[in-house]
Formats: C-alpha cells, sequence, structure tokens
C-alpha cells in the first residue's frame, strides 16, 4: 500500500469516525440495534451480516454506555477502511498504483458511499466489505481461469459470505453464474469440477440462510416479494430515482460514474453492475427504491472510474483539476453542515418546519433529558418490564435513550411489525408493567391498540392509562411529540 493511499484512508476513517458522533441514529439503525441482541432470527429483513456488526458493536460495554450509537457505528468503521484497503489493493493490481489512491479517495468522499457503507450500521456495510473482498480476489484469480481446488473453494466462500449480506447479492452471484456459462460456452471449457467445488465452498457458506427459511416458510423472500405488489406504473420514477442517485453521490462523482459505465470497459464489474441498475431502475417506477439500494453497483465502478482519472494527460485541463478540487472541498464540507443540522438544527431557520423532517432523528441524550423532564413518565419507562411502540422503527430510540437506566424488553404492536413478530417468544409473558409511546398524530395512536382498531393486528383487553407527552426541541423547535401510556401487557391479545 502507497503512503498516498495509507493517507487517504486515515482521512476517511477521520471523516466518517467525527459524522459518527454527530449525527443521531438512523430509523433503521434503531431498529437494527436488536439485530444484535437476535441475531438467529434477524433473517426476516436481511441476512445476518448486520445483526453480527450490531453484536459486535454492543460488545463493548463501556462504549455502549458513553456513546451507544457510536458503538453501534463502530463495527462499520473499521469494516469500511478494510473495504477501501481491498478496493486499492484490486485497482492497483489492474491499473497502477495513481489509480489505487484516487479508488479510496472517490470512495471515502462520495456522500453516498460514505454514509451507507462505512457510518450506519446498515446491511450495506458488510456487503461492501465482501464485495471489496470479491474485486480484490477477481484481480488476482480471473473469472475464467484455472484454479486450485483450494482456490476453487475460497472463491465459494467468498460468494457465500456476500448472500449472507443482503439479499441482493444472490443477483450478483447469479450474474457470475451466467458469466461462467457463457464463457464455458464460448471456449467449450466447462470444467465442472471447479464449478462443483465453487458451488459448494457457497453453500457451506451460506446455509444458514437457506435453512431458516425453509423453516419459516420462506418469509424471507416473500416479505421482499411483497413488496414490489403495486399497481400502475409511474414513468417518471426511474428518471427521478437516477437523478437523486447523482445528487447523493455528488454531482460530479455521480457523472464520472455513469461516464465510466457507458466506456463499456470494465469486463466483470460492470456485467455485475448493469444487472442491479435496470432491476432496480426498473422497480422505481412500480415501488419505493431506498437510496442505498445501488451502492454496491456504483462501487463496483470506481476501479474503472480511477483509471479514467488516473491518465495524466487529464491533470493537465484546467477544468478537470477545478472540478476536483471542489468536490475534494465541498463533499466533506457539506457533509460535516449536514450532519450538523440533523444533530442541532443549524439550518431551521432557512427550512420550513413541514420539509424539515430530520428532527424525526432523535438523539438519545436529547430524548433522555426530554423524557426526564416529566418524572412521571420517567419512573413508569424506569420501572416497566416491556415498552412498546406503534411503528417497528421507534422502540430502538427508546431502547438508546435508556441505556444504562431499564431493564425492559422492547417490542412494536403494529400491521408491520417486521422481525418483532419473530422475538415475541422471547417477551415475559407474567409482564405486568408496560408503557407505550407513539408519536403524536401518527398514523396509529395508542388509543387505536386499545380499541383494536385499524393499523394494529392487536388489541388491549384492559384498559390504558394516559402518562402524557414529551416534546423534544432541537434549535429552539418542537421537531417531535410523543405521547405515552402505562398498560398491562398480559391483557394484550392478537385479534
Amino acid at each position: 500500500m502507497s503512503r498516498a493511499t495509507a493517507l487517504i484512508l486515515a482521512a476517511g476513517l477521520l471523516l466518517r469516525t467525527v459524522l459518527a458522533v454527530i449525527l443521531p441514529p438512523g430509523y433503521d439503525e434503531s431498529y437494527y440495534l436488536f439485530y444484535g441482541q437476535h441475531p438467529a432470527l434477524s433473517y426476516f429483513d436481511h441476512p445476518p451480516a448486520v445483526a453480527l456488526w450490531s453484536a459486535a458493536g454492543q460488545s463493548l460495554p463501556w462504549l455502549s454506555l458513553w456513546n451507544p450509537v457510536l458503538a453501534l457505528r463502530l463495527p462499520c468503521l473499521i469494516s469500511n477502511t478494510i473495504a477501501l484497503a481491498l478496493l486499492a489493493s484490486a485497482t492497483e493490481r489492474w491499473s497502477g498504483a495513481r489509480a489505487a489512491w484516487i479508488a479510496a479517495a472517490v470512495g471515502s468522499l462520495s456522500p453516498l458511499l460514505l454514509v451507507c457503507s462505512g457510518l450506519l450500521l446498515l446491511p450495506d456495510s458488510p456487503l461492501i466489505l465482501s464485495l471489496s473482498l470479491l474485486m480484490w480476489w477477481l484481480s488476482r484469480h480471473p473469472l475464467n481461469g484455472v484454479r486450485s481446488t483450494r482456490q476453487s473453494l475460497l472463491f465459494g466462500v467468498i460468494l457465500g459470505a456476500l448472500c449472507l449480506t443482503k439479499y441482493q447479492a444472490l443477483l450478483m452471484v447469479l450474474t457470475l453464474l451466467l458469466l461462467r456459462l457463457h464463457d464455458a460456452w464460448q471456449s467449450g471449457a466447462w470444467r465442472w469440477r471447479d464449478t462443483a467445488l465453487v458451488l459448494v465452498g457457497w453453500m457451506a457458506v451460506s446455509w444458514p440462510l437457506w435453512v431458516w427459511n425453509a423453516q419459516h416458510g420462506w418469509a424471507s423472500f416473500l416479505f421482499h416479494a411483497g413488496r414490489t405488489a403495486a399497481t400502475g406504473y409511474q414513468w417518471q420514477g426511474p428518471p427521478l430515482f437516477l437523478l437523486s442517485q447523482l445528487a447523493l453521490l455528488f454531482p460530479s462523482i455521480g457523472v464520472l460514474l455513469l461516464v465510466t459505465l457507458f466506456r463499456g470497459r470494465g469486463g466483470v464489474l460492470h456485467a455485475l453492475v448493469w444487472p442491479q441498475l435496470v432491476l432496480f431502475l426498473v422497480l422505481a417506477g412500480r415501488m419505493q427504491v431506498l437510496s442505498s439500494w445501488l451502492v454496491p453497483a456504483w462501487w463496483l465502478l470506481l476501479p474503472s472510474a480511477a483509471a479514467l482519472l488516473a491518465r495524466p494527460e487529464r491533470w493537465r485541463r484546467l477544468w478537470f483539476r477545478a472540478v476536483v478540487l471542489t468536490t475534494a472541498v465541498l463533499t466533506p464540507l457539506l457533509s460535516v453542515v449536514a450532519a450538523a443540522h440533523v444533530r442541532w438544527g443549524i439550518a431551521s431557520a432557512l427550512l420550513p418546519v413541514a420539509a424539515d423532517t430530520s428532527g424525526q432523528l432523535l438523539d438519545p441524550a436529547v430524548l433522555r433529558q426530554a423524557i426526564q423532564r416529566n418524572p412521571v413518565i420517567w419512573k413508569a419507562l424506569v420501572e416497566a418490564q416491556l415498552v412498546a411502540s406503534n411503528r417497528y422503527e421507534l422502540p430502538g430510540f427508546m431502547a438508546l435513550a435508556l441505556r444504562g437506566h431499564s431493564d425492559a424488553r422492547f417490542t412494536t404492536y403494529a400491521a408491520d411489525s417486521r422481525a418483532f413478530d419473530a422475538w415475541r417468544d422471547q417477551l415475559d409473558p407474567k409482564a405486568q408493567r408496560g408503557v407505550l409511546f407513539a408519536v403524536l398524530g401518527d398514523y396509529a395512536p395508542l388509543s387505536s391498540l386499545e380499541a383494536g382498531g385499524q393499523g394494529t393486528p392487536w388489541r388491549l383487553l384492559g384498559p390504558i392509562q394516559k402518562l402524557g407527552t414529551v416534546s423534544v426541541i432541537r434549535a429552539g423547535r418542537v421537531v417531535a411529540q410523543l405521547e405515552f401510556a402505562a398498560f398491562d401487557p398480559s391483557t394484550l391479545r392478537r385479534q
């Protein structure tokens, strides 16, 4: 590794650490908090890698008490640094040392890439690490090359690890299989033994994914397939989604990656990108496609993009140097400013209250202080055996705020409870002291649970006792209001 690459890795880690300290937890992160406590049951949404990341972050008690959000994110900070090192090593093998540090720099600067793969606790973090390992392997062992028994098994192990990160990795493994079959068809060298050994290595690692789903009625695949069951097609969806991707990547980086893709000189890596890009652009007209879903595709383009930027003749152009300098300065600066606004609301005066939803990401310390100003609610929470909400994203915020002050279990009672349904048998069936909370004015208020109303498949047979409301304030504005009620969990029944 060159000195330039090492300095870029260190600078990238420093930037992500600063952002990790500033940013409050996201909705997904607060939910994945419980994956670390129930890793065997996390398969419902994602394969178990993100649960392992979550468990690793929570395995440091001193850090979890001092800064529980940073503890959750620590494995992502570390794994992304390793992923960038593997990316740089693969790029150096393909295009030289100059391209290596450029690839690491672009991967460290793009807001979408650094946030999803190296900052927030998301499945994309282990996915990008496995994908970088795959690129490192391919840079040394071409897909159509002859392998020893050990090499074939190791390649299968890498593919198996990739499948344990996120379900969309299955599309990449299928693409690699089709590429191998196409090469075999053209060359006539089928190498069945090599293929069989790769499959053995793949199954040896990925088997928990298939066993769990087989035992649970293929719940993961039915859940994700059901998300595409929409009516009609919105033709403006794909171009708008692509434009949003370019903005989140940072425009200059986004344009660079698109230009690289359409130049068509990336071989296997570009072949892995196209199916993902086409699939999610098509789905964008039918459903909500999350911004992170194309992160692996953009990551795969980094070696080719770096090779394009590494050409000395490009650096002789003044406009090119100006764009590079502007990108290098603005991306970290804007990332820190955006994080500071989410945490402290520094731009609140410039944004309408209705348009600024960043305040809904509740900082644990701020939420705890707001609750402590209401002694009745705080006492009920500290003494509760069970704390529940009406949305699957919310219990994690409360769990982080109560870290070190409560021994309660957490769950949610809603039509969309995600994996909480799989964890219910681990709750205390004799618990009688419970607290419900919800965002005031939300689509399913606490009263709907008591009445068995629309929005929840659950109904309380006993009454709820309203405890009051808590207002969370940021930059002098009320950004969230939570209502609380006491209830007896033993009287709750599914309708």
